[in-house]
């Protein structure tokens, strides 16, 4: 007997001594990662959930060629779970904890939203599980004080608020601006990054305008704009409302400069505006204009172009936010390929260190960088505007690395 427990112990602690020092977690194997998303699948702004169904398409390829080789030398196919919030904060509150304890997803990527991701935050952050590569400009994402399980992808919207104040002093220095915006920290982070932007200028922000989802239309804040004076318009919002934006603009005869945040800048967006409305918008981007014949022998675009059609995803292959979604998940198998660990902390630390990483559809001389005290992966923008059929680049990208305007 005395023998048996011997060799019992002995047995047990050569497999303690065996475990490996970073021991995987939650929805890893050798041959497999679980990720979750979040995104409004259904609802008023359905369209936004094609950033998951982008980052599906992108997935699907990448197990297709045999999945991804991690630091760690292992390949796994990816696997991709999408927790439909309809746009509801408390329903992504219970989609996260059902996909983090049931599911048991690895870590979660691209999900869509501001409010969304802010009602998510306590929780990851309390069972330590990433939130990596978040679809939203907030500034308060890319604090990691504020946000110590999260970190953003696009640019904030205090450095894009701030390109527009650039392009705007240099063309129109003594503009009238109005500005329609959210009703979220997406719109007052854009409209506080402005403020800050037209600092010492001859710019006068002569009335601003906030708006919900739920209404139905944005006529009233529109005419109040108009009514102020405005010259130059910026459209903080995302989907049916800065369309009716744009219409309005146009059809009532007011016809300003405007400026539309990314967000809403896709060419699906503009169609519900009316493309002869959207004639002269201007945007900043980030990803290249795949439709653009200056793009059309790019690697990059010929990839995705590719990709869109052998999987054939729910989305027109001009869609900004389905574009959005597939970058974000190249963004995600780039960082896998440098994890050396099967963990969460590894995986959110190498997100914390990013250098010159570059992507299929990230417009040229546009990369992510990330480090101690700097988490914004993207910092730069090409100014585009809209001639009634596609998209022309106006001017150079303008680069904020290291110096995203802060709140």
């Amino acid at each position: 007997m005395r023998r048996h427990k011997s060799t019992f112990l002995l047995a047990a602690l050569l497999g303690i001594a065996a475990l490996p020092a970073g021991a995987a977690d939650d929805g890893i194997t050798d041959t497999t990662i679980k990720l979750g998303t979040q995104a409004p699948m259904s609802g008023v702004v359905a369209m936004i959930g094609m950033v998951a169904e982008g980052q599906k398409l992108k997935f699907d390829a990448v197990n297709a060629a045999g999945g991804v080789k991690m630091g760690d030398g292992k390949t796994r196919k990816i696997e991709l779970v999408i927790g439909d919030d309809a746009n509801e904060p408390p329903r992504t509150v219970t989609n996260a904890r059902r996909m983090a304890e049931q599911n048991k997803v690895f870590a979660f990527v691209g999900s869509v939203g501001t409010p969304q991701n802010q009602a998510i935050k306590p929780y990851l952050a309390e069972h330590k599980i990433p939130n990596v590569f978040i679809y939203s400009g907030i500034y308060e994402f890319g604090d990691e004080a504020k946000n110590p399980w999260g970190i953003g992808m696009v640019p904030s919207f205090t450095t894009e608020a701030a390109i527009y104040a650039r392009y705007i002093q240099e063309h129109r220095p003594e503009a009238k601006v109005g500005i329609l915006y959210i009703n979220t920290d997406f719109g007052t982070n854009f409209v506080d990054g402005f403020k800050v932007a037209i600092q010492g200028t001859k710019i006068q922000l002569v009335a601003t305008q906030a708006n919900a989802n739920t209404d139905p239309t944005v006529d009233t804040q529109m005419t109040n704009l108009r009514a102020a004076g405005a010259d130059t318009l910026l459209i903080a919002n995302a989907g049916k409302p800065a369309a009716q934006a744009i219409r309005f603009a146009a059809e009532s005869g007011w016809k300003p400069l405007t400026f539309v945040t990314y967000a809403a800048s896709s060419i699906i967006s503009l169609r519900a505006a009316g493309l002869d409305n959207a004639k002269g918008v201007i945007t900043g981007q980030f990803v290249k204009p795949v439709a653009s014949p200056a793009f059309a022998n790019d690697n990059g675009v010929k990839a995705y172009l590719a990709d869109h059609d052998k999987f054939k995803p729910r989305f027109d292959k001009n869609d900004t936010l389905g574009q959005m979604g597939y970058t974000i998940a190249e963004a995600v198998v780039k960082l896998l390929e440098t994890v050396k660990e099967p963990t969460r902390d590894a995986f959110l630390k190498a997100a914390r260190n990013m250098k010159d990483v570059e992507l299929g559809l990230l417009y040229p001389g546009i990369k992510m960088n990330t480090k101690p005290g700097d988490q914004f992966p993207i910092e730069a923008m090409q100014l585009f505007q809209f001639n009634g059929e596609a998209y022309e680049a106006v001017g150079k990208v303008i680069d904020y690395e290291g110096r995203t305007p802060k709140l």
